[in-house]
């Protein structure tokens, strides 16, 4: 922001309870206490019951000071919350502009999202798209993505060209519910029925829906376990004619997830309404998607699904082709669908083909984040996740394959490197502490790299995990979700009675080839939409993965 721009003076509705530590809330929103406590310098008196900690305080205080010029009436700058000595790294700053490939396209945001290259509907982009309707996010500052024949922005998902939106409801982790509605005003469907169900309580938010939002209803799910979270990312849009359409994402709906970071989402074909009389139980597809979404959406038990839940169980899912994999708290069993370790290993051991040498293909995983694995590989990491991704059709799995396993994940210099320096790294929250009791994990971590797709300096949100070919240029199968690599996600230890405890919520979706009628999914232009460099690059002797 230029440094004599001034903030826009709407009041932000959460007052001191506000959190937010993201440049575009405060783009956006004014602060009068801050302001005051900027007035104060570094040596700022924080009231003794005052609604959040000194740290958010400061780190709320860098962001203005970083939008305002650093400016601060002579006094001398904090030092930035995300100090790369923290990192165990020296590498500086980069100008977040430098290498940014200029446009002669004129750009223009509206509501964050860019318009400028908006040639197709989203209609087209989903024909475009067919047959995986994968897509990936925008990011502003990588002009080429703009472009991306599948790159999308939040506000595309309500294009009226895909219908016309009756309801909606949306299931995520992190909600930011006054720029959710402005995606929704892109296209005048602001004041449509909006239910949403979240997992991070954002201050004041329930306060500021009551009195500016009648149509929204709202569920917090608070976790009965303190280290689990409601993590899904799925929306369910209902239009006039009671058709429907499921997003499967990995993005939590606020700013800078789709704007700065790499996500991922599968958009489902138009699932008509099922002619009057027909049986609910039909329709289900050929991978049984429908029933899977009705069983994990009524795990949650909540009178406001209750439409919803008619919705689905009254649309044709014929038309869709891949797999719903979720996770929900609680402990599973084999052939249960409520655990993404178990869901695999059955979906797996029945559609995943490899008749000639199949321990060359491995198994890469890229996820934003890492959970405590144990003090070995043996631990958990071969021991179990390993188990079920190695496995495949007509195959006993054991517990020690010998697949190898590539973890994707940005380093320090990735993140530095980025377009917004340190700010980058704010989507990968993998903690230093937990990774030095677990060093062992370098050895498995390979570089971020997207350059193929003009991504590297995007950092990635997205989690997806696959078996590739020694060429690099064929997949076994894929899964996009929520999930990131750990046991809360997936589940943990296999105890004595087969059972898998599971911590949180998590959805996704799994692709095989053969309900495309193919062999393998082939990588490349025009083919199977992915995000990465195949050609991995080992961690050096000087890398250090990014943590928060």
């Amino acid at each position: 922001m230029h440094k004599n721009k001034k903030l826009r003076q709407e009041i932000c509705p959460h007052a001191e309870k506000c959190y937010r530590r993201n440049p575009h809330h405060f783009k956006e929103y004014d602060h009068p206490h801050l302001n005051d406590f900027l007035q104060q310098g570094d040596d700022f008196k924080l009231p003794s019951d005052f609604s959040q900690s000194r740290q958010v305080v400061v780190e709320q205080l860098n962001v203005l000071k970083s939008l305002r010029g650093n400016i601060n009436n002579g006094k001398s700058n904090t030092a930035n919350i995300n100090d790369v000595s923290k990192q165990g790294s020296s590498t500086s700053v980069p100008n977040t502009t430098e290498g940014t490939k200029k446009s002669k396209k004129t750009t223009t945001f509206v509501a964050g999202n860019y318009l400028g290259h908006q040639k197709y509907t989203m209609a087209a982009k989903m024909e475009n798209n067919k047959p995986y309707n994968l897509f990936f996010t925008t990011i502003p500052e990588s002009y080429d993505t703009l472009d991306q024949k599948n790159s999308v922005t939040f506000a595309d998902l309500l294009c009226p060209s895909l219908g016309e939106l009756k309801c909606s409801l949306q299931l995520n982790f992190i909600i930011d519910i006054s720029w959710l509605i402005e995606q929704y005003q892109v296209h005048n469907v602001n004041t449509k029925p909006l239910t949403i169900i979240y997992g991070d309580d954002f201050p004041g938010m329930s306060n500021y829906i009551n009195k500016f939002l009648p149509n929204v209803k709202y569920h917090m799910m608070k976790m009965k376990d303190p280290f689990g979270i409601h993590h899904s990312k799925i929306g369910v849009y209902v239009y006039t004619d009671n058709s429907i359409r499921v997003v499967v994402s990995t993005a939590n709906l606020y700013y800078e997830d789709w704007n700065h970071y790499n996500q991922g989402l599968w958009v489902s074909p138009i699932c008509p309404q099922l002619p009057e009389g027909t049986p609910e139980h039909e329709g289900g597809g050929p991978t049984g998607f429908k029933t899977s979404l009705l069983t994990y959406l009524q795990t949650y038990n909540l009178p406001i699904l209750k439409d919803f839940l008619e919705y689905i169980s009254k649309a044709d899912f014929s038309s869709v082709n891949v797999f719903f994999v979720a996770s929900t708290p609680g402990k599973h069993y084999p052939k249960n669908s409520g655990c993404h370790l178990y869901r695999t290993l059955d979906l797996l051991s029945r559609h995943c083909k490899l008749d000639f040498d199949p321990n060359s293909w491995q198994v890469n995983i890229q996820a934003s984040s890492i959970g405590t694995l144990g003090k070995a590989p043996g631990d958990w990491l071969r021991s179990v996740l390993l188990r079920s991704l190695a496995c495949r059709q007509k195959y006993s799995p054991t517990t020690n394959p010998t697949v190898d396993i590539n973890i994707i994940y940005p380093t320090v210099e990735n993140v530095m490197k980025s377009y917004f320096g340190p700010q980058g790294g704010g989507c990968l929250p993998y903690s230093k502490k937990v990774h030095e009791k677990q060093l062992w994990l370098q050895s498995y971590l390979r570089k971020w790299s997207a350059d193929s797709l003009s991504r590297t300096r995007a950092m990635p949100h997205i989690k997806t995990y696959c078996r590739i070919s020694p060429c690099k240029s064929k997949l076994a199968w894929f899964l996009l979700t929520s999930a990131n690599i750990s046991k809360a996600a997936w589940g943990g230890g296999i105890q004595r009675d087969g059972g898998i405890y599971v911590r949180s919520y998590e959805a996704g979706v799994m692709f095989f080839p053969s309900f495309f009628n193919q062999e393998h999914f082939e990588i490349g232009k025009d083919t199977f939409p992915f995000m990465y460099d195949t050609t991995l690059k080992n961690y050096g002797s000087d890398d250090y993965p990014w943590c928060n």
